[in-house]
């Protein structure tokens, strides 16, 4: 999981635990008024249904990042579950909405670790060495056995 997913994940927590925040104020609101001035039953019901939903989107979610994320592919029932209920208790919720970036703009990465940096610094310098010095890496990555014997000869293929 990368970090921009992760930071849109989180804040949409933040955001499902406002919902129930404001879910619970509804409802003491509700039983503070007088009852000739108190609004329908269903009003009610559905403030405690929502408040519940809210609950399992913000638990599910947690869930679906627990450990820094590194479970995000084998708990992602967990995540789509929590969009699932999210759609179905508001469309146009904040929620709802960073669930949906984060699914589909899930590829763009505004956060870059550090490894992912030093990544890019090896494969620029990498780019920049000779012909004879790229082989000469090959040749000891192949010898390490960090490569298949298939893989050493399309990189050399590629480079001569």
């Amino acid at each position: 999981m990368n970090q921009t997913k992760k930071v849109l994940i989180i804040v949409a927590i933040i955001f499902a635990f406002f919902d129930v925040a404001f879910d619970i104020y509804d409802i003491v609101r509700f039983f503070q008024t007088e009852p000739a001035y108190r609004a329908s039953v269903f009003y009610v019901v559905f403030s405690f249904i929502s408040l519940f939903a809210s609950l399992a989107i913000a638990i599910l979610l947690i869930l679906a990042i627990w450990k820094n994320g590194s479970l995000f592919r084998v708990r992602y029932g967990m995540y789509m579950t929590a969009l699932v209920l999210s759609i179905i208790l508001n469309l146009f919720s904040v929620t709802t909405v960073l669930l949906v970036i984060t699914m589909f703009l899930s590829d763009w990465v505004w956060i870059k670790p550090e490894k992912d940096k030093k990544f890019e610094n090896n494969v620029e310098r990498f780019k920049e060495l000779s012909k004879e010095e790229r082989i000469a890496k090959l040749r000891v990555r192949h010898d390490n056995g960090e490569i298949s014997d298939e893989e050493f000869q399309e990189e050399l293929t590629k480079l001569l």
